[in-house]
């Protein structure tokens, strides 16, 4: 998850520098998407780490000679971990007010 996080947040940066090293709005709009899809599956890796690391701990905790420290301690630094990744992924979606949120249109639905 951190790694998800922290390349979440590196994204951010460079669409930062696309954005500003590029004038023709269907460029920027472009390197946006880009950077949606590249942030989309981040957000995918740190899901499916916050699953497997999640079960380990229900699955330790479970165990008859489990530490409730370790399990409280592991609970923790997880709960963190996702928060600072929700954190990430909320302010990439503030990032761009100028873009206007995607709507469907009546004909694909």
């Amino acid at each position: 998850m951190e790694r998800a996080t922290k390349r979440i947040e590196e994204l951010g940066g460079i669409l930062d520098r696309q954005l500003t090293d590029e004038s023709r709005e269907e460029e920027q709009l472009k390197h946006l998407r880009q950077a949606t899809g590249q942030i989309t599956r981040c957000a995918n890796d740190g899901i499916q780490a916050y699953r497997r690391v999640s079960r380990a701990v229900q699955a330790e905790a479970a165990l008859a000679d489990a530490d409730p420290d370790e399990v409280k301690s592991a609970t923790k630094v997880l709960a963190d971990a996702r928060a600072r990744m929700l954190t990430a992924l909320d302010q990439a979606s503030r990032r761009y007010p100028w873009a206007p949120p995607w709507r469907s249109s009546p004909d694909l639905e």
